[in-house]
């Protein structure tokens, strides 16, 4: 009996439905297809009857793993959602990212994709020990090995490459890939048993559009005539049949340039694009270097591929193996609860950000929607001008951070009863005398800093996302590094991560119903009982310098682990504060990526994420926890602390611009050090930009930056050319600087400002003289301070005057 008979009868006789019959059909003929002619006819269709057989059962069984894991996430976060004390967006917004009403404690757990995702991330780079490291750029991306790394292709491929650090770095990432294939895979999520994992595949939809659909498809069927290059059948489940071969490749051809199977979920094991297997390295590295990350961005792109396996095993953890389909459910159900609200709870759910649209925005921006571009001509010209912005605005922001961080470091640490000065201690050393040694123990304690990933992850902190590619991207990446501000922001985040660790090990020691009170409370703000604690506390530790700390990876359950791994990562944001999904979300008010409308709203609120992100986190946190009296307490604690931060902040900008200190014995001074303490404090460049104090400040603030900056350049030009004003050299030099990268770096800015821009204003400017003694009398007049590299000196004449800072 033929395969098709069989097939026939047991849909006749109900056995299977008749998709699964054509699916086992399809399978078999794809499977015979490449049998045949190495063997007889009927030997071909025997081997593939047995087979398809294999593989249908299979699937089957898979299908039936994802039926079951989908049922437990969908239920564990409809159970969320009933339980959160502030309605059902809430706790559905509660699994995407940190909550920040708190709600742990009523709904039991309290695991976020996007906490998850990172706590991934750092394990996979734990597996990898650091091999990858030699192939990052250095010297602010300025030098990188894009060589040897090509090596690591052979040795993936078994080929000896005789380059013992490929070797390594391809036998980690091998084990990388391997361990998160195996992770998703026991979540339920459907991968074909056809997927080749061991190299991901990226091609560039410019590159392919640009290069033509005849080349692509002619440099394709080569390596496949070649024998180089296999074509699957994702329908068929096997090697595609010859005939078949260039109508699948020139459908991939259209996949790729319209970016299909990008911005759909976390696309971490996506089959949209996995229809080609390289037989050997070297099919692999034409292909690439021509149609995917040419011969430079391969780190890059494996490094990314990391990422994305994390984030896309953080969606199946927690929403499931079908993420996408529960979340659709659950936000409708999420719709439905909102309605019945009042106007006060809805009004409520608005202002923090829980309410339905939030919802779905914090998801899109989450699972990479938003970022895909509609348009790549319109996205650059958007993202092109932001990231000039960022390259000639954010060259002191690492003056702005130290303050800031330092405060809410000790905020977030005294909340948890972290020791404060051990972790600035830490902190200190890590990145003085013990830079080596932190490293290596990050990586044992799953806690390996994110800038191996080689981007800006400094730049997240004041924007709403990580800075674009190309030579703007570039550019501001460069630039953003040599500030410091990378180094600080991880340096923090890792130490306060490890005195965490540290403090959890110390209260191990302890039953339950014995913890420290403060410790207490962090465990049941985020679900964990004594059940839970017993299990954690049996768990080894890792003894280093003399100390011990918690280690993660010793916790038998997978899941309590990793729900402890994301509480300690939601605490560490009130440390170092950087904007979350829901932030990125409400920044491009869920507006696409390449859209004019969207590139609008991006530049619009370029550099405004971090006053919404401070006040989501810490000053949410003091005004909605606890008493009233423990609110009224932490409310002050927290706004006199970031004054503080305010005033240091304040001092050391009027220091790197060639002025004196301010005078604190003034109302006024302790008046902006509030103000910028609370929202602005990092955000130092901007508000102390040249153009902030005129006219064009309110413009810049509504419109953004880049924007304000055009409007403003070509309202003068268009005066100017009508004969109403006189673009004198002090505004044109000030257009200058708002465009020009490095101009606000906090190590040259004085002498950037004094030998570079002062003469440009000069050069043009014959009363500029005048112009220059102005300014400093309205310095003095209207904030009382003086200079000590004064407008229009080639050199300081005097040494800065201290007096200020400690005048009483």
């Amino acid at each position: 009996m033929s395969i098709q008979n069989c097939l026939a009868r047991l849909v006749q006789a109900n056995r299977i439905s008749q998709k699964a019959a054509d699916d086992a059909l399809a399978l078999h003929e794809g499977i015979q297809g490449r049998l045949y002619p190495s063997m007889g006819p009927a030997s071909a269709d025997a081997a593939g009857a047995l087979e398809a057989a294999r593989v249908m059962m299979q699937a089957a069984q898979e299908r039936k793993l994802m039926a079951a894991k989908q049922a437990i996430r969908q239920s564990e976060i409809a159970n969320r959602m009933e339980l959160h004390p502030k309605g059902k967006s809430t706790g559905l917004m509660s699994a995407l990212v940190r909550d920040n009403w708190e709600g742990g404690a009523a709904t039991k757990d309290a695991i976020n994709i996007e906490s998850h995702a990172e706590s991934v991330t750092k394990k996979l780079l734990g597996i990898m020990n650091g091999t990858m490291d030699k192939y990052r750029s250095t010297m602010a991306g300025l030098r990188q090995d894009t060589e040897s790394i090509w090596n690591v292709v052979d040795e993936i491929y078994g080929v000896d490459s005789g380059d013992a650090d490929a070797k390594a770095a391809a036998q980690a990432f091998s084990a990388t890939a391997k361990y998160a294939v195996d992770r998703v895979k026991r979540e339920g999520k459907p991968l074909s048993v056809l997927e080749d994992w061991r190299l991901p595949q990226s091609w560039d939809a410019k590159q392919v559009k640009n290069i033509g659909e005849r080349t692509f498809i002619n440099d394709l069927m080569r390596e496949y005539e070649g024998g180089n290059l296999k074509v699957m059948d994702k329908a068929g489940h096997g090697e595609a049949p010859k005939a078949a071969v260039p109508g699948i490749i020139a459908n991939a051809f259209n996949d790729i340039t319209i970016g299909k199977g990008q911005g759909s979920g976390a696309g971490g094991f996506s089959n949209q694009l996995r229809v080609f297997r390289f037989e050997n390295p070297d099919t692999y590295k034409r292909l690439m270097q021509k149609y995917g990350v040419g011969s430079g961005g391969l780190f890059n792109t494996m490094m990314g591929h990391v990422q994305a396996m994390a984030k896309e095993i953080a969606f199946v953890e927690v929403l499931g193996p079908n993420y996408e389909g529960t979340f659709n459910k659950l936000i409708q159900a999420a719709r439905d609860d909102f309605a019945q609200k009042g106007n006060v709870g809805k009004l409520v759910d608005w202002t923090t950000m829980n309410n339905p649209v939030s919802v779905q925005r914090t998801f899109d921006a989450l699972s990479g929607r938003l970022g895909v571009a509609q348009s790549d001509l319109v996205a650059g010209i958007g993202g092109g001008m932001r990231n000039l912005q960022t390259a000639a605005r954010l060259g002191s922001a690492t003056i702005s951070a130290l303050p800031g961080d330092s405060m809410t470091a000790i905020l977030a640490s005294n909340y948890n009863n972290v020791p404060a000065a051990a972790v600035l201690s830490r902190l200190v050393t890590d990145l003085t005398t013990n830079r080596q040694g932190a490293e290596e123990l990050a990586r044992q304690l799953n806690l390996t800093a994110a800038t191996v990933l080689d981007t800006a992850i400094g730049t997240k902190r004041f924007d709403d996302e990580v800075i674009g590619q190309g030579v703007t991207g570039r550019l501001a990446d460069g630039l953003m590094r040599v500030t410091g501000i990378n180094t600080w922001t991880e340096g923090l985040k890792r130490a306060f991560s490890m005195e965490f660790m540290g403090m959890i090990a110390r209260q191990t020691e302890n039953k339950f119903e014995d913890l420290d009170p403060v410790f207490r409370g962090f465990l049941d703000r985020y679900g964990f009982n004594a059940g839970d604690w017993d299990k954690l506390r049996v768990s080894p530790h890792i003894e280093a310098e003399g100390a011990k700390f918690f280690d993660v990876n010793g916790v038998e359950d997978q899941r309590l682990a990793d729900r402890l791994m994301s509480a300690i990562i939601d605490e560490r944001h009130f440390a170092v504060v950087e904007p979350d999904a829901r932030i990125r979300g409400k920044m491009a008010l869920g507006m696409q990526r390449g859209t004019i409308l969207g590139e609008a709203v991006r530049s619009a609120t370029q550099f405004k994420s971090f006053p919404m992100t401070y006040m989501m986190t810490h000053l949410m946190r003091a005004m909605t926890q606890g008493s009233m009296s423990n609110r009224a307490y932490r409310t002050t604690q927290l706004l006199l602390t970031m004054t503080m931060a305010g005033a240091a902040t304040m001092q050391a900008q009027s220091l790197i611009a060639g002025r004196d200190p301010n005078d604190m014995s003034k109302p006024n001074f302790w008046l902006e050090s509030f103000i910028r303490g609370g929202g602005g404090g990092m955000l130092g460049d901007f508000v102390n930009s040249s153009v902030t104090r005129g006219g064009d400040g309110i413009t810049q603030y509504l419109t953004g930056p880049g924007p304000g900056e055009v409007i403003s350049a070509t309202g003068d030009v268009a005066q100017w050319i009508a004969g109403k004003k006189d673009v004198n050299g002090k505004t044109f030099a000030q257009h200058i600087k708002a465009w020009t990268p490095g101009s606000s770096l906090w190590y040259t800015k004085a002498a950037t400002d004094r030998l570079i821009f002062d003469n440009i204003q000069a050069m043009i400017d014959p009363n500029y003289r005048q112009s220059f003694n102005r300014y400093e009398r309205r310095m003095k007049k209207e904030f009382g301070q003086t200079f000590w590299w004064a407008p229009g000196d080639g050199l300081p004449q005097r040494p800065p005057n201290l007096r200020n800072t400690v005048r009483k």
